[in-house]
């Protein structure tokens, strides 16, 4: 394209020549000397052809991408500024300056995009603590006691990884960036759901509470959709067990922990107590076996393990007897 605004025709197929006319109409329409009529003759060449207006798209998208970048980055400004510097080319700067700026954006941009690795940030909590937290795209994670994960976004992919414990999700839709949540051998895979992750050893589980989510494991290649109202197991192995329909009371449980409250509906006594002492306040023992198999209903505060204890004395056959180290518990 010349100062008057004429085009270069060239010689090429006619991808390539779409591709070329964009960046010199891109070049040209951001020149301080661009007319009106420059502009029509734009309109025209855009309009006579899908591929026209395609090309051009994708160029504006990449110089948008780019601006991005420098606006977000100042690594990427500065290393965008040295390959400005050490272009040996005169007449690139000298007839298309816009053009030059933007392809070396573009190239310094998707470089460090490419090889580039965001680190991750770190979350935890301590034991019998309950920590809530809005991410940077508006997913909300609710993170159990004694939990760790760590949660790494790019602009392809959310990626979070659960060292231990437990995390519920809501995620905010986003269609182009899976949130995707590593927990051991297993990855659970959603865009826009509520669904938690747990993570005991190096075995785990995947909990469907609303919208869609995959569970996928690095020993297989095969992947298993969950419904709302559905559970899957992980073992250390990676193996994927049956998926589970959770029950009214199992539900009640999954959504009632993020609140603090322990949902129960005929839990043996022995797994109760594992569990209220993952919260870490007044430890918990069974003295016998007969007492760890005590059913168990209703809703407690784990937090609370001696409001427990004297519901246990008086609702169920249990007796206790409270020393220093904790809480001992029999059957009556």
């Amino acid at each position: 394209m010349s100062g008057e605004g004429t085009v270069v025709h060239r010689s090429r197929d006619m991808d390539t020549d779409a591709s070329a006319y964009a960046q010199d109409w891109f070049a040209r329409l951001r020149a301080p000397d661009c007319s009106a009529a420059d502009r029509e003759a734009f309109e025209r060449w855009r309009a006579a052809d899908a591929r026209h207006a395609d090309a051009y798209a994708n160029l504006e998208d990449l110089w948008n991408l780019s601006a991005e970048l420098v606006r977000d980055d100042p690594a990427i400004a500065e290393a965008a500024r040295e390959a400005r510097r050490a272009d040996t080319r005169p007449w690139l700067h000298r007839r298309w300056p816009l053009l030059a700026t933007a392809a070396v954006l573009v190239l310094t941009g998707a470089l460090l995009v490419t090889y580039r690795t965001a680190p991750a940030v770190p979350y935890a909590t301590a034991a019998g603590e309950q920590r809530s937290v809005t991410l940077d795209d508006g997913s909300v994670m609710v993170l159990d006691t004694a939990t760790a994960l760590d949660v790494q976004y790019d602009r392809r992919t959310r990626r979070l990884t659960l060292r231990q414990g437990r995390t519920d999700f809501h995620v905010r839709k986003d269609p182009a960036r899976p949130f995707v949540v590593s927990a051991g051998a297993a990855e659970v895979t959603a865009t826009g759901t509520q669904f938690q992750v747990r993570l005991d050893g190096d075995a785990g589980e995947g909990t469907l509470l609303q919208g869609q989510g995959i569970v996928a494991t690095r020993a297989s290649a095969g992947q298993t959709p969950l419904a709302p109202g559905e559970r899957i197991a992980v073992d250390a192995a990676g193996a994927l067990g049956a998926v589970q329909r959770l029950s009214e009371a199992d539900r009640a449980s999954a959504e009632g922990w993020t609140v603090g409250q322990l949902v129960v509906k005929e839990w043996p006594l022995a797994a109760l107590v594992a569990e209220v002492n993952r919260y870490g306040r007044t430890p918990l023992r069974l003295g016998d076996a007969a007492v760890g198999q005590v059913p168990v209903s209703g809703t407690f505060d784990p937090k609370a393990p001696e409001s427990l204890v004297l519901a246990l004395e008086y609702g169920w056959p249990v007796r206790a007897e409270r020393g220093s180290d904790g809480i001992v518990l029999y059957a009556k």
